[in-house]
């Protein structure tokens, strides 16, 4: 942000209007140039204070006594004070008077206005950030690779990784007051809850009603069971602290920065599904809806990668084809562990060995029938004969 910035005409206004409603002097506030930016005295707004050029000159406090005030064109008695902002001259505040009888009203409407400044600063660059904030998020949501280049820097100040698993949470608002400035501060809250309890994670406002999260995982080996508790307590605590209903879904652990927005895909079906399945809840973690979801209508991208991935995974491991073989006749057999032996060949046994290494190798377990039909349906989109 720059100086010149930090004392805007307004700021100075206010500054003036302020301090002369307990001061019963004439003040002037000027710029870093000796231009006087505010004034009791409107006609002089716009005019060079050469009292407040030679305050700046010599980076300290000038008085001006009657005689010297007529030297001067246009200064009347009084003294003129710099304005600091962490050790840089912003300006020059003038008010009107005996020197002697002034000087102390300075010294206080320097250290207010110098105070007005620094709260004036810290909240434009809030605001600064929350809007970089939020194109950040958006771009890598949104899958703008452009965008994600130019605000590189700012991935960087808010400590997020390129290599690192990350999720994203999808928020929805349930509000009853439609003002915007009412939405607008609930949404703020909820952001600062949501940073609170995800450490390391980020989140901006979508719309009106949505709060995206990018969530920095906090492991590896992050598991959904570690959502499950968090996010209900955290939907617990929006209702009773501002008392909103909020429904939240999760999309897919990523491990890159820049597929994230594959996470935040997979949360948007996931809640979509969740609110048609689940009404009554409102929390949906896609790694336990997933399995439902593999099911229902629709063409989704993820449901692919996720059956390609596990059938890879049994591929990598099985380069005779016993384990996808074995698949294929379960499925053939209905379960029937002796019947799929039979057919094999093989000693019930093995078939057990078999049957472990899979979910070992995939976590999904071949002896429950959701498991079962995932991994069927990775073999027969994929091909028992394609690797």
């Amino acid at each position: 942000m720059k100086l010149v910035e930090l004392l805007s005409r307004e700021l100075a206004k206010s500054i003036v209007e302020r301090t002369m409603s307990v001061v019963d002097y004439n003040i002037n506030i000027m710029n870093e140039n000796g231009v006087i930016i505010a004034s009791g005295n409107k006609e002089r707004i716009g005019t060079t204070h050469e009292g407040a050029i030679i305050a700046l000159q010599r980076k300290s406090e000038f008085n001006v006594s009657e005689n010297e005030s007529k030297k001067l064109k246009g200064v009347h008695p009084g003294t003129n004070t710099v304005i600091e902002f962490r050790n840089k001259i912003v300006g020059v505040i003038g008010i009107t008077g005996q020197p002697k009888e002034v000087i102390g009203y300075a010294k206080l409407i320097k250290m207010t206005a110098e105070m007005m400044i620094e709260q004036e600063h810290v909240i434009k660059e809030l605001e600064w950030n929350n809007r970089i904030k939020e194109e950040m998020i958006l771009a890598l949501i949104y899958n703008k690779p452009d965008s994600v280049i130019l605000l590189d820097e700012y991935i960087r100040k808010f400590r997020l990784e390129y290599n690192h698993p990350m999720n994203v949470f999808i928020i929805e608002l349930y509000t009853n007051d439609s003002s915007v400035k009412n939405e607008l501060d609930i949404s703020s809250r909820i952001i600062n809850i949501l940073e609170g309890t995800f450490k390391g994670s980020v989140a901006c406002v979508v719309n009106s009603k949505t709060i995206v999260l990018l969530h920095k995982c906090l492991s590896h080996n992050n598991k959904y069971d570690d959502y499950v508790e968090r996010l209900t307590k955290f939907n617990k605590k929006i209702k009773d602290d501002i008392g909103i209903d909020t429904k939240i879904a999760t999309g897919k652990i990523q491990n890159k920065l820049l597929e994230i927005y594959k996470s935040f895909d997979i949360a948007n079906e996931t809640l979509a599904f969740g609110k048609k399945m689940h009404l009554n809840d409102n929390v949906y973690i896609f790694e336990i809806l997933k399995y439902d979801m593999l099911f229902s209508l629709n063409s989704a991208k993820w449901k692919i990668n996720e059956l390609k991935e596990t059938y890879e995974l049994i591929v990598l491991h099985d380069k005779s084809k016993a384990l996808r073989e074995t698949l294929k006749v379960l499925i053939e057999e209905n379960g029937e562990l002796n019947n799929v032996a039979n057919r094999l060949f093989i000693h019930r046994n093995t078939l057990s060995y078999r049957l472990d290494k899979i979910y070992k190798l995939t976590d999904r377990n071949p002896r429950k029938y959701k498991d079962l039909f995932w991994l069927y349906n990775a073999i027969i989109n994929f091909g028992i004969d394609n690797n």
